[in-house]
């Protein structure tokens, strides 16, 4: 996970949650590389570590022990892209599990995930990735956080009306992080496993917003990716299947670098004996999806622009009509 590329949705959840409760926010990015200024650029992406970084930031302070919980329950599925757009087309709570554990690499996790069906236990078990966390607090901080998630998400698929009848944590009752009591039904400490119960009777509900058309389409076009990543080889390959990953589209040559494990002057010289560039690979990686996604899927011309990282609607419309000579409207209708 160290040097993947994240958007900054992580971090306007946290800065969101200080705000509300009066805290001061400018420690958040000590030692992160990130300036403030750079938070109003819809492109600006940051990595694993900054991301991690900034999370330790607040969880050294130990304002509230909701703290976590409270910045995951500030995310939301739209925080995710074209994944967070299948999920939500999905039709059912299996549909959507199976979805979500197949294709969750897409989403940037910090957590390792596991949707079990043990009965009476149904539900996703979880655990920080271990390059993650150093220290028991931390630890915490991000179990808590990851439990934030799962309730919002749930909400954000389930509807409104959705809660987890037990929730389980490892951790003990001296922790610097709790949960609050409206969690879940029941909350079991040392448990000696994190769970999120979701409860039988969900595994076979309707998604408020699930259309199994869409949703189809959607994963067609996530398992033609999965095939096509696997095939490329090379460095460029490598540039590919990182911006696809972490829809990362509108991420720094600097950054992909860095996902990589290089600099940015051996990548462009591996690319260069390669017979191309960064700027050429960004380009025609989105000009395959963009194709793809007004072929197959019903997305917007809105909601393409932003999967694909373009900071407006009229920048991709321009793009697109570089790339084809016409505009994604009278392409779609052409086909």
């Amino acid at each position: 996970m160290l040097g993947r590329v994240h958007n900054i949705a992580k971090i306007n959840a946290a800065l969101d949650v200080l705000r509300r409760r009066g805290l001061e926010t400018g420690h958040m990015f000590d030692d992160t590389g990130i300036e403030t200024s750079q938070l109003y650029d819809v492109d600006f992406r940051i990595s694993n570590d900054q991301l991690l970084k900034a999370f330790r930031n607040i969880s050294d302070r130990k304002w509230h022990p909701h703290i976590p919980y409270e910045i995951g329950q500030n995310l939301h599925v739209s925080s995710y892209g074209l994944y967070g757009y299948a999920v939500l087309c999905s039709v059912d709570y299996r549909e959507t599990a199976e979805f979500a554990q197949k294709y969750h690499f897409l989403a940037a996790p910090t957590a390792s995930m596991e949707f079990v069906q043990d009965e009476g236990a149904e539900g996703w078990g979880f655990e920080p990735v271990p390059a993650s966390y150093a220290g028991k607090e931390f630890y915490e901080f991000l179990v808590n956080l990851q439990l934030g998630i799962y309730n919002s998400l749930h909400r954000d698929v389930m509807g409104a009306g959705f809660t987890s009848r037990r929730i389980e944590v490892r951790y003990s009752n001296d922790s610097a992080y709790t949960l609050p009591a409206d969690a879940a039904d029941e909350i079991i400490l040392n448990a000696g496993r994190n769970r999120f119960h979701v409860g039988v009777e969900w595994l076979d509900h309707k998604v408020e917003l699930g259309n199994q058309l869409t949703f189809n389409q959607l994963v067609r076009i996530c398992e033609n990716e999965l095939s096509e990543i696997t095939q490329k080889d090379g460095v460029s390959g490598q540039v590919r299947r990182s911006l696809i990953q972490n829809v990362a589209l509108s991420s720094s040559m600097d950054t992909v670098a860095q996902s990589l494990g290089l600099t940015s002057r051996t990548l462009r010289r591996h690319l260069k004996r390669e017979q191309t560039t960064f700027s050429a690979i960004v380009d025609a990686v989105r000009m395959e999806l963009a194709l793809k996604y007004l072929r197959e899927a019903t997305l917007s011309t809105e909601q393409i622009a932003h999967v694909l990282g373009f900071s407006e609607t009229a920048s991709f419309v321009r793009a697109f009509r570089r790339w084809t000579g016409r505009t994604p409207k009278y392409y779609r209708i052409s086909q």
